[in-house]
């Protein structure tokens, strides 16, 4: 809406928004605590490497991606830059994160001499990580 009247903000979008966070902040946590009651926790230098893979995708490809795509709802009154830079730092992040949890996981697979991309779930996962990349590209 370049030019015309503000858009008005649905009266529910504050607890949308709160849910969606909640939820999210719920979910990572979850997730925290599922590697570290149930899988042993998380170390870089061992067989917990692996572990970094679920906790990295969750809070980088489900809560910052979504925070990201949120930033110009809840944001709609601040200027276009602003939250366009905010939309894009959120997105950097999210790749960054996602990055070092496909890292832990090839990482952990060469140096217990498994196979890499051996699932459905690996191929899955990389066609996911490339199209989210590429789609950044193409913005």
């Amino acid at each position: 809406m370049e030019g015309g009247a503000a858009a008005s903000t649905p009266a529910a979008l504050p607890y949308y928004v709160a849910f969606s966070q909640l939820l999210g902040l719920t979910l990572v946590a979850m997730t925290g605590a599922w590697l570290g009651l149930y899988r042993g926790g998380i170390a870089w230098e061992s067989d917990l490497q692996f572990n970094a893979h679920p906790l990295c995708m969750v809070i980088g490809l489900v809560f910052l991606q979504g925070d990201a795509l949120l930033v110009y709802r809840v944001f709609r009154n601040e200027a276009k830059r602003t939250t366009k830079v905010l939309h894009g730092l959120l997105h950097i992040f999210a790749l960054v994160i996602a990055l070092v949890g496909l890292v832990a996981v090839f990482d952990y697979h060469r140096k217990k001499g498994y196979a890499d991309l051996y699932s459905l779930h690996s191929w899955c996962g990389i066609l996911v990580f490339v199209l989210y990349f590429v789609q950044g590209q193409v913005q």
